[in-house]
C-alpha cells in the first residue's frame, strides 16, 4: 500500500521536471525564426496561443510552409499570438529527487518504528 502511494506521488510530480519558456510573442518574427526549423524541433512540446485566444497543446511533428504541425493539430504562423515550449528543468528535477527521497525515507522510518517490539510500552 505504501509503495503504491509513493509511486502515485512520483507520477503526480513528473510534470515538475519541466518548465515553460516563451519562444515567440510577435507574429511578425515567426517566419524568420521558424522558417529554417531551428527554433522548434520535432518532439518539442509546445503550447501555442492563437490570436483568437485558443490554446493548442501538442508535440511538434514538423515546421514547414508557415505552419507548425503536431500529430493531430496544426497552427499557421499567421494565427499565432505566442508560443511556449516545455523544456527540461534541472533545478526542478533535483528538487523532485530530494522530495521523493525524503518521502521514501520517512515512510521507511515510520514502517520500522511501527514494527519495533518496544513501541507502545
Amino acid at each position: 500500500m505504501k509503495g503504491v502511494m509513493v509511486l502515485g506521488l512520483i507520477i503526480c510530480m513528473i510534470g515538475g521536471c519541466t518548465t515553460l519558456h516563451p519562444i515567440a510573442n510577435a507574429p511578425s518574427d515567426l517566419s524568420q525564426r521558424f522558417g529554417d526549423g531551428g527554433v522548434l524541433q520535432p518532439g518539442d512540446r509546445v503550447i501555442i496561443t492563437t490570436l483568437a485566444g485558443a490554446k493548442h497543446r501538442f508535440r511538434v511533428r514538423s515546421v514547414r510552409d508557415g505552419v507548425i504541425y503536431g500529430d493531430r493539430d496544426s497552427v499557421a504562423f499567421s494565427d499565432i499570438a505566442s508560443i511556449d515550449r516545455r523544456d527540461f528543468s534541472s533545478p526542478k528535477t533535483a528538487i523532485l529527487v530530494v522530495v521523493i527521497a525524503g518521502v521514501v525515507g520517512a515512510i521507511a522510518a515510520a514502517t520500522r518504528s511501527a514494527s519495533h517490539p518496544n513501541v507502545g510500552l
